[in-house]
Formats: structure tokens, C-alpha cells, sequence
């Protein structure tokens, strides 16, 4: 009896295990298929994401194109303050490919907002959205920046800098920002088309007055940024009217084989970024350097075995045009030394003066800078910018042509 009665209590635990482990499996499986059913679904929505944005970026990229190559897209672009136009596409690259819409947004003259939407659509009722948004701009102006030795298309900040402007104003065409400690002279006016701000802890003075949007005065009045014709089939291009031409490369190897380097052909272009580092010396005598991409000076290490600041120096005759002119960005960064420059440093896009304080024995310039956003941040070596006009206007010659400038982007997805 005993052992019948042990024989069963096993029998119906054995049929509980059973059920328990039956059920842990199904469980187990539901959660699997689950699983894939939901990792199907993301990659499919991710894909789906893709698609939309690629859509988006087409949309980018059509008013770009038009904006560079339609007359009347071009015209209006350039010369009208609220001028706006949308155009959208159904299927661009065939059936079911979905649509974009893209809508251009004037800010002012030659500077807009482009928005554009791809959208994805399945007969499921599934489907995808994404919005890309860019700021663009395009330097309009001609020769010289008026009676300013710094100047900015966009903002100019200074934070924990002093700087000496020098014989002239110093302009933005958006807001002047003083932070922290800075220590800033300007011997005319400091003009602003949009707000001035300064920091209770900084000292500003001038020898003329404020100008800006939220001060008595009123705000100064628009400069436009000058057009510099980089590259266009124009035979007054630079590139076209350039003596020697390098790529990025064949100048760095120059550089290479030589750590004081200096130019003399009255045009120097280059087809891409000039980084000047590791104790590199650059001397640009009575010419011109025409870097196409981004030019940087203050780099520590190179890859020619040179460690060390580097130094950067212009020279002019009177009225000889000399400087450096960058399709997008200069940066002067902690090792820099020696910067002596007669002449102009124009960058299409930003130039920034960070850090440059711990090896700097002289930053000075006489001519001017010039860029659609100037930044200068922890610069306790003082940096002299001095307002040469008859620089600016033979350097900054009238061009009728100068590259439409993506300067943000980002995307949005809903």
C-alpha cells in the first residue's frame, strides 16, 4: 500500500513538472516570437525612417541646386528680404518611392532656411515622416567692410579675451556678445544689427558708442559679408587666375621639406585644408593664399616628426593685396606663437581664437578679419586687429560670384 501510494504522489508530480515545463516553454516561445515580431517591426520602421530621410535630403538638395543654378531662384534668393517658395515631388525615383516637400524661407538677403520632408507611405496605412532643416547664406557684398576692423555676418562672442580693435569699429550683423572677464578696447564703435551683450564682470571701451538693436542708439546698419569667387568657371576666379595650384597634400609635403615656408607667387591656391603644425613657419609675401576648405594654424604635433607652436606671417608692400581667404573655416588654436599679419584673413564660414594664450608672443593684425561668425575665447595675449581700409578693398575685390554656404543642419523625425 505504502509503495502504491509513493508510486502515485510521484506519478502526479512527474504530470506537474510536465505542465510547469510545458507552460515555461510556451511562455518561453511566446516571448521569442515576441521578441521577433518587434525587432521585425523596428527594423522595418528603421528602414522605413531611411527611406524618408534619403527623401528629405533629395528635397535638400533640389532647392540648393536651384537656388545655385535658376535664374529666378537665384534673383530672388539674393535680393528679397521675405521672399519664400515650396516645391514638393511625388514618387521622384519611381513607383511608391514616396514624396518630399521643401520649402526655402528668407531671413534677409541671401540668407534663408531650407525645411524639407520626406514622407513614406504604405498601403498598410504604415509609413514614415522625417524633416531636414539647413540654414544657408551666401556672401553678397563687395570690397571692404566699411570703417570696421572686425567683422562678422553673423555674431561675434568674445569671452575671456582682450582684444584691441584697432583704428575702427568692430561689427556684427547679429548680436555682440562680451562674457566673463574680457578686457575688450575698440578705439571707434562697436555696431551691432541685432542685441549687444556684455557681462557684468567685463570691461568694454570705446572711443566712439554703441550701436546695436536694444541700445539708444539704435541698431548699425547691415553690412553685407564680401563675395570671394573661389572656384566658379569664372576666369576671374581665383582658382582660374591662381599661379600654382597644390592639393592638400602636395602642400602639406611642402610644408614637409620645409618648416619655414615661404610664398611668393601673387596667388597660392589650395584644393583643400592647410593645417599649419608642429613649430611649422608660413610667410606669405605680398600674395595671397586661397585655401579652398578650412585653414588652421596651432596644432602641437605634425607628421614630419616636429613638435612645437607655429607661426604665421603676411607681408604687403602698400596697396598689394595679401592674406589668406578660406572657403570655410579659420582656427587659431593653442599653439600658435607668432601671428604678424599685414593684410586680411577672411573665412566664408567661422574663424575662432581659442586657447591661443599659453605660447603666443604677438597676434597682431593690420588690415582685417572678417568671417560669418567670429569667436574669441580664452585669448589673455592681447590680439590687435587694426583697421587697414586700403587693405580690405584691394584685397576684397568685387566678385560676381561666390559659394552658397551651408552653415547648419539637422533632422527631425516625427
Amino acid at each position: 500500500m505504502i509503495a502504491q501510494k509513493i508510486h502515485k504522489q510521484q506519478k502526479g508530480i512527474a504530470i506537474i513538472l510536465v505542465i510547469l515545463i510545458t507552460a515555461s516553454l510556451m511562455l518561453l516561445s511566446l516571448y521569442l516570437l515576441n521578441f521577433s515580431l518587434t525587432e521585425k517591426l523596428i527594423a522595418k520602421s528603421q528602414t522605413l525612417g531611411n527611406k524618408a530621410y534619403y527623401l528629405a535630403e533629395a528635397g535638400i538638395n533640389e532647392m540648393v541646386w536651384l537656388i545655385k543654378n535658376d535664374s529666378e531662384y537665384q534673383t530672388k534668393f539674393e535680393t528679397e528680404s521675405s521672399w519664400a517658395t515650396t516645391t514638393s515631388r511625388v514618387d521622384p525615383f519611381g513607383a511608391n518611392t514616396g514624396s518630399y516637400s521643401v520649402t526655402l524661407t528668407n531671413t534677409s538677403p541671401a540668407h534663408g532656411e531650407i525645411l524639407s520632408t520626406g514622407t513614406i507611405s504604405l498601403s498598410s496605412g504604415e509609413g514614415s515622416q522625417r524633416a531636414v532643416k539647413i540654414l544657408v547664406y551666401k556672401p553678397m557684398g563687395q570690397s571692404g567692410i566699411a570703417s570696421s576692423s572686425g567683422y562678422a555676418d553673423g555674431n561675434i562672442d568674445i569671452s575671456n579675451s582682450l582684444v584691441n580693435f584697432i583704428n575702427g569699429d568692430a561689427h556684427s550683423n547679429l548680436v555682440f556678445t562680451i562674457n566673463g572677464s574680457s578686457v575688450v578696447n575698440i578705439d571707434a564703435n562697436l555696431k551691432a544689427v541685432g542685441n549687444y551683450i556684455e557681462a557684468t564682470t567685463a570691461t568694454v571701451n570705446l572711443g566712439g558708442d554703441f550701436y546695436a538693436a536694444n541700445m539708444p542708439n539704435g541698431p548699425a546698419t547691415e553690412i553685407p559679408m564680401p563675395a570671394v569667387d573661389f572656384n566658379s568657371a569664372d576666369p576671374n576666379s581665383y582658382k582660374n587666375r591662381a599661379t600654382i595650384i597644390y592639393s592638400a597634400s602636395d602642400f602639406d609635403d611642402l610644408m614637409g621639406i620645409n618648416q619655414v615656408l615661404t610664398l611668393t607667387d601673387p596667388i597660392t591656391y589650395v584644393t583643400g585644408n592647410v593645417d599649419l603644425k608642429g613649430d611649422q613657419t608660413l610667410i606669405i609675401d605680398e600674395a595671397l593664399l586661397i585655401v579652398e576648405k578650412d585653414f588652421t594654424i596651432g596644432f602641437k604635433e605634425d607628421g614630419h616628426s616636429r613638435t612645437g607652436p607655429s607661426n604665421l606671417i603676411i607681408q604687403s608692400a602698400s596697396g598689394t593685396p595679401a592674406g589668406i581667404l578660406a572657403g570655410r573655416h579659420v582656427d587659431f588654436k593653442q599653439y600658435t606663437e607668432i601671428v604678424d599679419i599685414y593684410g586680411v584673413v577672411y573665412a566664408t564660414d567661422s574663424m575662432n581664437l581659442v586657447g591661443i594664450d599659453s605660447y603666443t608672443t604677438q597676434f597682431d593684425v593690420r588690415g582685417g578679419l572678417l568671417a560669418r561668425k567670429l569667436t574669441i575665447s580664452s585669448c589673455w595675449h592681447p590680439i590687435d586687429i587694426t583697421h587697414d581700409n586700403e587693405m580690405l578693398v584691394n584685397t576684397l575685390s568685387s566678385a560676381s560670384s561666390s559659394p552658397t554656404i551651408i552653415i547648419e543642419h539637422w533632422e527631425e523625425e516625427y
